[in-house]
């Protein structure tokens, strides 16, 4: 099964035109990273497009920045589902840095009702626009994933962001774990204070190419070489998706049924398919065998009729 991974641009903070780049976006003249995998393993090919421009795949897959998605720690409400995204609301009401209208929250995979679990929290209107403007491209969103997510075994990323602009800013680090996810700038000592606590137990480093050797020398140990299409591939094995409450799909029905068809094409069902299509092979040479069968009885019967007619009626010459 093939899938396009979309690398969302982060979004921008200060703009001093807002409408032109709405009309811009709108226009569909935004160009996406995107990362194309045949098999959902390896990366086949990665680049740059607009939206209308994106390659086909099986499952259309969006990944979010780092530095787009907050985190959230709080014991998951009792309430229906039709009131769970306003009771949420009225919890972080005091976490949020904007009004609750304008913030999107999504819950971990896991989460359960009365536990502690992750929120994670993304700029609704800027999602929202995304997430139209790829859908107007022909494309259909499935799951909207973060790159990273707390609550895993210890990961740290360095890498080198590029702004909303387009420019590359300094090395910075991603690092998560079970108490939340931390964005650092490695500059000054601040960044190793904070980083002190968090690196006391095994931890998982990587990072893109370009930052590897400066990483290794501000962490004073070896990294694994980590691509950016690499991770947003990686990232789509998680079970986590931000498609939740208003911006959930609204094609739930024909979404599932083109689900089951993907999980049946895939390779954990082949051996079904293979029976299945044994089976009908076999039902199919059953029937041409019983059609064969009774085409000779009747053809059988007819000779015996006609023998019988011209032993009883020697006169007769014809029969018809």
């Amino acid at each position: 099964m093939s899938i396009l991974v979309i690398l969302l641009p982060p979004r921008r903070r200060i703009v001093a035109r807002p409408t032109e780049r709405s009309d811009a976006s709108a226009a569909g003249g935004q160009e996406y990273g995107y990362v194309l995998s045949n098999d959902g393993a390896q990366v086949s090919r990665h680049g740059r497009a607009r939206a209308s421009q994106l390659p086909r795949a099986d499952a259309v897959l969006v990944v979010l920045a780092d530095a787009d998605v907050g985190w959230h720690r709080v014991n998951l409400p009792k309430a229906p589902a039709a009131k769970l995204r306003a009771a949420l609301g009225s919890l972080l009401e005091d976490q949020l840095l904007e009004d609750d209208d304008a913030v999107h929250l999504a819950l971990a995979p896991s989460a359960q009702a009365g536990q502690p679990t992750w929120v994670a929290a993304v700029h609704k209107a800027w999602l929202a626009e995304q997430l139209q403007i790829i859908e107007q491209g022909g494309l259909s969103v499935e799951r909207v994933l973060p790159v990273s997510w707390p609550g895993d075994a210890p990961q740290g990323h360095f890498f080198e962001p590029v702004d909303a602009a387009g420019d590359v800013a300094r090395m910075m680090l991603s690092h998560a774990d079970q108490n939340g996810l931390s964005l650092l700038r490695l500059e000054g000592s601040l960044s190793r204070a904070v980083l002190a606590p968090m690196s006391a137990q095994p931890t998982r480093w990587t990072a893109e190419p370009a930052v590897a050797a400066p990483a290794e020398r501000w962490l004073g140990s070896s990294v694994q070489v980590l691509t950016e299409a690499e991770r947003a591939l990686q990232a789509t094995r998680s079970l986590w998706n931000l498609r939740q409450f208003d911006l959930a799909p609204r094609h739930r029905g024909t979404q599932a049924l083109r689900d089951a068809w993907r999980r049946w094409l895939g390779p954990a069902w082949r051996p079904a398919r293979v029976g299945l299509a044994t089976l009908l092979v076999l039902q199919l040479l059953g029937l041409n065998a019983g059609a064969w069968q009774q085409k000779r009885a009747l053809a059988e019967g007819r000779a015996a009729q006609e023998q019988l007619l011209r032993s009883t009626f020697p006169q007769v010459r014809a029969v018809l």
